[in-house]
């Protein structure tokens, strides 16, 4: 799902992910590689190619792929940082073989989407909330012109 959701150049980046998907005796994933999941109560579904998210308070960066198709939503981080810790990890599913089965009962969270940013779960209750905040505090929702 994820060399859909990201161009011709993500393959050519990231062979290691080519030969782990081609393989089906392949069973590790390589350390920085971090796959997630999650439970979308809404509607909507959204698509991210590799997309960067910086913190400019903690300094931090993540750098996430993420497809929605509801219920189920997937994020996969390339810098092993999870883009929101309530996130549910199931990187380790690469450690089973290709044809075993198993029977694993999965905590999933209820992460809403609303926006089309990557990363961001956050109700539609708490978008329009942060928008009146800023209002409040004069700052500018308009992107600014240079």
């Amino acid at each position: 799902m994820f060399f859909s959701a990201n161009g011709e150049k993500f393959r050519e980046a990231h062979q290691d992910l080519v030969r782990f998907v081609l393989n089906q005796a392949g069973r590790f994933l390589e350390p920085h590689i971090r796959i997630y999941c999650f439970y979308s109560p809404t509607a909507r579904s959204r698509q991210s190619g590799v997309a960067g998210i910086l913190n400019f308070n903690t300094h931090s960066q993540k750098i996430i792929s993420e497809i929605v198709f509801p219920p189920i939503g997937y994020v996969m981080s390339l810098n092993k940082i999870s883009p929101d810790e309530r996130l549910f990890d199931i990187t380790f599913f690469a450690k089973y073989h290709y044809n075993e089965l198993k029977e694993l009962e999965l905590n999933l969270p209820y992460l809403p989407i609303y926006t089309y940013f990557p990363g961001d779960y956050r109700s539609n209750k708490e978008v329009v909330s942060n928008r009146h905040v800023k209002k409040l505090m004069g700052i500018r929702q308009e992107p600014h012109s240079f």
